[in-house]
């Protein structure tokens, strides 16, 4: 990677990614309180993302930014599928947020401004509860992945 520049339109790309799967995630699923958790994910990134733009539009006034193609970006590309069960997409997931918080702790060294600095900080502190979020409701598929098949009401609200 060349520079912030480019770090900042990677991690935006990430971040509109991670949106789009989170929002596919909560539509697979019948899950209520799983869709729910999906959803939360969903607006953090778009929240993310927004923070970022912010951040690249301080450090760059009045340029645009330019976002990387499919292929040039270096986070693990995940797409959400029909044919996937959520134990395996819960696992992408993870990945990706883990991918996320170690790049945001890169990306903290490169910055140079406090601000900055704790911007990236704080996204790769985010990135890492999403993924311990994940992380048990991985732990939970496990163990009900049957379950739900057998006894489809099980999550139904009140």
């Amino acid at each position: 990677m060349n520079g912030v520049k480019e770090i900042l339109e990677i991690a935006i790309k990430s971040e509109i990614d991670a949106a789009e799967n989170y929002g596919k995630m909560a539509e697979k699923t019948d899950i209520i309180l799983l869709k729910d958790k999906f959803k939360f994910l969903q607006n953090e990134e778009i929240g993310h993302r927004k923070v970022l733009e912010n951040l690249f539009k301080k450090k760059f006034p009045g340029e645009n930014i330019s976002l990387p193609e499919k292929g040039k970006i270096p986070f693990p590309e995940f797409e959400v599928k029909d044919d996937m069960q959520l134990s395996e997409i819960l696992n992408k997931a993870m990945e990706s947020e883990k991918w996320a918080a170690n790049f945001y702790k890169d990306m903290e060294k490169k910055l140079e401004k406090e601000e900055e600095k704790a911007i990236a900080k704080y996204l790769s502190a985010m990135e890492e509860s999403h993924y311990y979020l994940l992380k048990s409701e991985l732990e939970l598929a496990y163990n009900f992945e049957l379950y739900d098949e057998v006894h489809e009401m099980m999550h139904v609200g009140p």
